[in-house]
């Protein structure tokens, strides 16, 4: 037996029509519908009214199996106002929360100066040197030059 002929079973003994069972829980007739019908499943809420209102319990709607113990009813909303009773006097304790000084920490910012890289050829000697030595060689040869 599957859970829509359970359904349509139980409905029928409690005398409810689809409609009526459908305005209990909330639901379009044709919701009630496709659960008789096997074509849907009702959502675990409406599971819950359903066996509520079919006056079951969810175990004997999903698997078919009777619960022998008696179960108190499910009950989705209710208020309830409780009245405390007290026996003995409370005492008050107030407590004081003393703040704490937190130090916080001094951060101080020390600019250095980013050195920029520098590129250096380095001569095996003084290229000012090399033009004097140049320079002594050039007068030597104008020199010999004439001479010669």
């Amino acid at each position: 037996m599957s859970i829509g002929e359970r359904i349509l079973q139980l409905r029928k003994e409690n005398h409810l029509s689809q409609g009526q069972l459908a305005q209990s829980l909330d639901v379009s007739r044709q919701a009630v519908s496709k659960w008789e019908n096997d074509l849907a499943l009702p959502d675990s809420s409406k599971m819950i009214l359903l066996a509520q209102v079919l006056d079951t319990d969810v175990e004997y709607l999903t698997t078919g199996r009777n619960s022998y113990a008696r179960r108190p009813p499910i009950v989705l909303k209710e208020t309830v106002e409780v009245e405390k009773i007290v026996e003995k006097p409370v005492v008050k304790v107030v407590e004081k929360v003393i703040p704490q000084v937190v130090e916080k920490p001094v951060v101080t910012i020390v600019e250095k100066p980013v050195p920029k890289k520098i590129y250096r050829t380095r001569y095996v000697r003084n290229p000012m040197e090399y033009a004097l030595i140049a320079a002594v060689f050039f007068a030597i040869g104008f020199l010999l030059g004439q001479l010669l």
